[in-house]
């Protein structure tokens, strides 16, 4: 099936939103072996009629593999967590059709054989069990040895009839880890060989940069500076079937059976009510699908009319009260015609209600009410129904969870109803705008007291009299004590636009492990990035970790970022321009082939190759040398970066990965905000930790796995000249030859890679192979900062555990601290940032769809009648291409024939003698 058509030929109010995210892999294909890099496939199908075929067939036009592999899908749930494999159509047409939005994640097996399909259908058929509906294959991406597959036992998936989502069945626990823990690692297995991937192993092949073919329109070829954020999966995989039981699981029903005679174990307590001298319990019921009879009783007046509103919700009508005060309650449905009528009443001695007279159930005469907007409905009622949906989600918007509940109840909604339920259900359970604020007192005392020497600054300006908040800085010491012990030296600092009530920013300081892992080190929220905020965060941070030897920040373009840079570090840190920002200012300005020696130069190791590249840009756009040094003084090339720092990355990627990150948590109150990001550190710290634990050797598999791929392919020429030095040198595809000198002792090279990076370069690997020493290995060559032993170091300090709000300490600052004056621009809100031109999914020019001109909206047409009834000017004729003066000499001599021939055939015109 063809993605475009699945896009147009289906309904858009009845699909589904597909989201696959296929993992890297390698396969052969015509005898050649092909690195696929992963992506994700955005995909909107038909929920009745759409399969596991149709969805290999769409993900074929993106990726190809061989005959002996076999695509394998696994369910992903909100918290980028897998939960179960796609093992049928059946759950797969369940899935699709119990959410708008479907996550999968893909990965490459191989396909079994006929004796394998024999095997695993004879164990189904051994084992007997109807609840079971499928088998989930234990092994993941085990494509090497196919007797390790059949070690592996089958794990067992139970699910439920899946009619609002795929509810997976919880595994044991395995091994020796604590009860408590609901990190990654609980219902997964340590893997003896990791997973590798582009983010963790860096590309599988590393290009020569002197071949010209990297001067291709300033294109950044694929994995040039790879980032992780939550690629911890690749060290684990699924528990072992053995270890794991299958739980047996009871079908719910959609209507809840009311408890017709009393239960003789209830307790007196204040959720039953006296009736004379004996306990009257309440009836259990199915909030969202309700039965009521005469009998029943409920808690109080309040969940009787919770329950009589979803009631007529779910039966399509409108109730009419009749009269209802604090002991009784009477009302008839709406339409007159209609006969059914409810009373209840308080029985004596307490809260509880009872329906004394009901109609008869079900019976209703009246139309539906479906089509009017819900009265039952009230703000109440919404924001009880949504509070699940919020709490799971708070970046939903109003207009989704309006959808999502007219489908879920069947009633019309009022966008602004929705929207208010919203705002209730965020206050409940965030508290109100002006207690996040205050809250922050609190939040500094409780991370203060759990983590002691973490750095907490909140700071306050006056304002007519009144102190209101101006910003705020936290650094964790677990955060502060691995960077300087375990990390490199390098932060990438940038901000993010918050999308919630306060329109402030939110900067981050984030470093990087030896596996290419981001590592936050410090946060900070202010309402504008102004000289005086970056200033500030730049001190706080100073404050934090000192100036360690080698000290590299990297950052956009920000003038103000700059400047804080400039005055508080004074030249003892080396600050990097991020040069994909750079690019795109560049591009503004300059077009042509200047472009394509950019991305070369900055790739650029030595000063010989920066200076002969800045001479190619020089000859393309003399201006731009000029315009380079004016408005981009900052390192932003390969060549000049400090051999102290050991990361190589000219992009500042690694602070792009953190606000990817976090961006789902960007609405929520400041004090929610910084707390959930405190909380977010602390679980990612607990699960490498567990990692560096289980890690044995000396430096990184990931970085060795890395060096091993770099080392096949290579066709040098080699000439020793010492004991552990000699001269590489080849010929590039383009016929332009090449030579560098290597030193094993001194650990260089003259492409200046090995010194930058930390790992040996393709030459330097060449060299090692070439030397057959056996006292020679490959993680003797390779820089300390990737060791075993530093990412151990990085993540030995803990971040401990944290209360609720209820149980952090009270921080009295002596006045009161009240929120930020608002400036807000007249409009909605945008929640998503205006993307430059040149970034993916950028959208083209506006076109009023009124006046049809280009450049502004329907909204903004200022456009009078007269000109609109005006006809529409011609479009402008294309321009054609110049000829070429051979061409059109060519062209005039055809001309002058055809005339002289037109001229001979006419038989009234004689030619003179």
């Amino acid at each position: 099936m063809d993605p475009t058509s699945v896009l147009e030929g289906d309904n858009l109010k009845n699909s589904c939103r597909l989201d696959v995210t296929v993992n890297s892999y390698f396969t052969v294909l015509e005898g050649k072996k092909v690195y696929n890099r992963g992506r994700t496939i955005n995909l909107v199908v038909d929920p009745e009629n759409y399969a596991l075929i149709d969805l290999e067939k769409d993900i074929d036009g993106y990726f190809k593999w061989g005959s002996h592999e076999k695509p394998v899908f696994w369910v992903v749930d909100k918290g980028d967590r897998w939960q179960c494999k796609l093992a049928s159509d059946a759950q797969f047409l369940d899935l699709l059709r119990s959410s708008d939005l479907v996550k999968l994640f893909m990965t490459m097996g191989r396909r079994q054989n006929e004796e394998e399909t024999m095997c695993a259908a004879a164990n189904v058929v051994a084992k007997e069990m109807p609840a079971i509906t499928d088998i989930v294959a234990n092994e993941m991406h085990d494509d090497v040895l196919a007797k390790e597959r059949a070690t592996v036992a089958a794990a067992y998936v139970v699910c439920e009839e899946m009619t609002g989502a795929v509810d997976v069945v919880a595994k044991e626990k395995i091994g020796t880890a604590e009860s408590g823990d609901e990190d990654m690692h609980v219902d997964m297995e340590w893997r003896e060989v990791p997973e590798y991937g582009q983010t963790t192993a860096g590309p599988p092949m590393a290009e020569e940069e002197e071949k010209e073919h990297f001067m291709t329109a300033g294109c950044d070829p694929d994995g040039d500076e790879p980032i992780g954020s939550n690629e911890e999966w690749r060290y684990f995989k699924l528990v072992d079937g053995n270890n794991m039981k299958p739980v047996e699981v009871q079908q719910t029903r959609k209507r809840a059976r009311p408890i017709l005679d009393f239960d003789i174990d209830s307790v007196p307590d204040d959720v039953a009510g006296l009736v004379d001298d004996y306990i009257v319990p309440h009836t259990t019921y199915d909030k969202e699908n309700p039965i009521i009879k005469e009998g029943d009783t409920f808690e109080d007046k309040h969940e009787f009319l919770e329950t009589i509103r979803t009631y007529a919700i779910r039966n399509e009508f409108e109730t009419k009260i009749e009269h209802s005060d604090k002991e009784r309650y009477r009302a008839r449905c709406k339409d007159a015609s209609c006969e059914w009528k409810v009373f209840a009443k308080r029985l004596h001695g307490g809260n509880t209600f009872m329906v004394v007279k009901l109609s008869n159930l079900d019976v209703h005469t009246c139309c539906s009410s479906t089509t009017v907007k819900g009265r039952e409905a009230t703000i109440n009622w919404l924001s009880r129904r949504s509070k699940d949906i919020v709490k799971e989600d708070s970046s939903l918007s109003a207009k989704k969870l309006q959808k999502r509940l007219q489908k879920q109840y069947n009633v019309d909604l009022s966008y602004w109803k929705v929207w208010s339920a919203k705002k209730s259900t965020m206050n409940d359970l965030h508290g109100t705008w002006e207690e996040s604020f205050t809250m922050l007192w609190r939040f500094k005392a409780a991370v203060e007291e759990s983590c002691p020497g973490s750095i907490v600054e909140i700071d306050c300006k006056k304002i007519d009299g009144k102190i209101h908040f101006s910003r705020m800085f936290v650094c964790i010491r677990a955060c502060v004590d691995g960077f300087l012990a375990g990390c490199r030296p390098y932060l990438g600092v940038d901000s993010t636009h918050l999308t919630g009530k306060y329109k402030g920013q939110l900067a981050a300081a984030t470093a990087i492990d030896g596996h290419n892992w981001m590592y936050p080190v410090a946060y900070a929220i202010f309402f504008k990035e102004t000289n005086a905020n970056w200033a500030w965060f730049m001190a706080n941070l100073k404050k934090a970790i000192g100036t360690p030897p080698g000290l590299t920040i990297h950052s956009d373009a920000c003038k103000g970022l700059a400047y804080g840079v400039k005055k508080i570090f004074k030249g003892d840190a080396e600050h990097r321009e991020c040069f994909r920002h750079l690019m795109a200012n560049f591009r503004k300005r300059y077009k042509g082939d200047v472009l394509k020696f950019m991305w070369p130069c900055a790739w650029a190791c030595t000063a010989r190759r920066h200076d002969y590249l800045m001479e190619k840009i020089a000859t393309a756009a003399p201006t731009s040398i000029s315009w380079l040094n004016k408005n981009h003084k900052l390192i932003w090339s390969r060549s000049k970066f400090s051999k102290k720092c050991k990361v190589d990355y000219v992009n500042n990627n690694i602070s792009e990965c953190f606000n990817g990150w976090i961006k789902d948590y960007k609405d929520l109150p400041v004090v929610d905000l910084m707390d959930k990001i405190r909380e977010l550190i602390m679980e990612k710290i607990a699960t490498r930790q567990d990692i560096a634990f289980r890690l044995e050797g000396r430096i990184l598999p990931s970085v060795l796995h890395e060096l091993n791929m770099k080392s096949r392919g290579l066709h040098y020429d080699f000439c020793k000249s010492g004991l552990l030095s000699a001269e590489i040198s080849g010929t590039t595809n383009e016929g332009k030859t090449w030579r560098y000198g290597v030193d094993l002792k001194e650990r260089t090279c003259g492409c200046g890679q090995w010194e930058v990076s930390g790992k040996p370069c393709t030459h330097a690997i060449f060299a090692l192979g070439k030397f057959r020493q056996k006292e020679l290995k490959m993680e003797d060559f390779v820089d300390e900062y990737y060791s075993i032993e530093r990412f151990k170091l990085a993540y030995q300090f803990e971040v401990s555990p944290m209360g609720d709000k209820s149980q952090w300490p009270k921080n009295d600052p002596g006045f009161e601290m009240i929120p930020p004056p608002l400036e807000r621009p007249a409009g909605r809100p945008r929640k998503q940032r205006i993307k430059a031109s040149g970034e993916p999914g950028k959208r083209g020019p506006y076109q009023c769809k009124r006046c049809f001109k280009f450049g502004h909206i329907e909204k903004g047409c200022n456009a009078t009648q007269a000109e609109l009834e005006q006809e529409l000017p011609p479009p402008r004729p294309k321009k054609q291409k110049k000829q070429s003066k051979t061409k059109s000499k060519a062209a005039e001599a055809s001309t002058k024939g055809d005339e002289l021939s037109n001229i001979v055939a006419d038989p009234k015109l004689t030619l003179s003698p």
